[in-house]
């Protein structure tokens, strides 16, 4: 396209996508011109919020008519993605898909395919591939500093899970298939740029350990006479997120009889150069980071990653007593400064024509771990990832 800004519209608009709007109405490359929700009072919150001129819908084959609409953004439930992805696409509209691509990897290779055969850009919400941390420590891989890497140990460590995950529907499998791949995805992809390869096989354990229990599946922390002393009661009026936004949220208690998505998660991963790696993901830590340890045959790197931007990179060599320590300065914005500049990435790619870095195959790959890792756990067996055929 020839315009210096984009016509941006949103589907979706809880937390995130409510997020997505306010990002790109008053970014001066693009211009917020619709939204649609399935919910009316959502789609009235937004447009009290940002005018007239932002046009509300609530079907989103509608919207999708207009001609001036540039480019989506699909910020709807995980296990909404497959059908507005593929509607935008399909519409000529370039496309910015929120994380994970889809809770199965038939839709994802469904999507992918939609991609493909419109040739417009599509782009996954992969925002922790432009924070400041990971491009350096992909600097130093790619550098060779620690040679090729043989083996990699990645920990997710997510202290507000019970908050986050285990009030409302993310808590049944049913809902959102698993933590690996609404939360961990974002991890796991890292994992995958740093190895260079494609995932292969996984081999995974999980549990649930700390959450669910025996307490009603509809008791609330609102009406609860332990609210005053349990640690995973909230105000469901006021909630904040870890990317800035307030929002209502559901306070059914993490204790219910219906929660069945594990809390912690482990995974053995093999990928198509060789590599192994483990990740470990649990809901139950006091801290809330991740850390990573890549090992190559000339050296070890580990990378810390917390919010409030602590970051620290050290790498160690074989047969030397020397140590290199890094700490980038986040340039400011949510995830290390990740937030903006993916914003700002998907408005190059839509003004400039070109496609995505990363492509979205990463989605695919990040969320097949995850779904593959599903499928292992409950068969206690190694499942094969299947390759992508176009």
């Amino acid at each position: 396209m020839t315009s210096k800004r984009a016509n941006i519209a949103v589907i979706g608009l809880g937390g995130r996508g409510r997020s997505f709007c306010d990002a790109f109405a008053k970014n001066p490359r693009s211009q917020l011109v619709a939204v649609c929700d399935l919910n009316p009072k959502a789609v009235q919150v937004v447009r009290a919020k940002h005018g007239d001129a932002v046009a509300g819908y609530t079907d989103a084959a509608e919207m999708l008519k207009r001609p001036d609409i540039d480019a989506v953004v699909v910020a709807t439930h995980d296990k909404d993605h497959v059908g507005p992805a593929i509607q935008t696409l399909e519409a000529g509209k370039h496309c910015f898909l929120e994380k994970p691509m889809a809770q199965s990897i038939a839709d994802c290779d469904a999507i992918l395919r939609a991609g493909r055969k419109s040739g417009r850009v599509l782009m996954l919400g992969y925002e922790l591939r432009h924070c400041v941390l990971f491009e350096e420590m992909h600097k130093i891989i790619q550098r060779g500093d620690i040679g090729a890497i043989k083996l990699a140990n990645v920990f997710d460590n997510v202290s507000v899970g019970g908050n986050y995950f285990y009030h409302d529907k993310c808590r049944r499998r049913e809902y959102i298939y698993n933590l690996l791949l609404q939360k961990a995805c974002h991890s796991i992809d890292l994992l995958n740029w740093f190895v260079g390869a494609q995932p292969r096989r996984v081999f995974a354990s999980s549990g649930l350990d700390v959450f669910g229990g025996n307490e009603p599946n509809d008791k609330r922390c609102r009406s609860c006479d332990k609210k005053g002393s349990c640690p995973y009661a909230i105000d469901h009026r006021r909630f904040l997120m870890d990317y800035g936004a307030t929002v209502e949220k559901e306070d059914l208690c993490v204790y219910a009889k219906e929660v069945d998505v594990p809390d912690n998660s482990l995974l053995l991963i093999d990928y198509d150069n060789g590599v192994r790696a483990t990740f470990t993901e649990c809901h139950f830590t006091p801290e809330y980071t991740r850390e990573f340890w890549l090992v190559g045959d000339k050296g070890k790197m580990y990378g810390f990653y917390n919010n409030e931007c602590e970051f620290v990179i050290r790498v160690t060599y074989r047969h030397s007593k020397k140590v290199d320590e890094y700490r980038p300065k986040s340039p400011g914005g949510g995830h290390g400064g990740g937030d903006p500049r993916l914003h700002e990435h998907f408005l190059d790619c839509v003004l400039e024509g070109r496609q995505p870095d990363p492509g979205p195959m990463a989605g695919r790959d990040s969320a097949a771990i995850a779904i593959a890792a599903e499928e292992s756990a409950l068969a206690g067996a190694p499942v094969t990832i299947p390759p992508f055929i176009p």
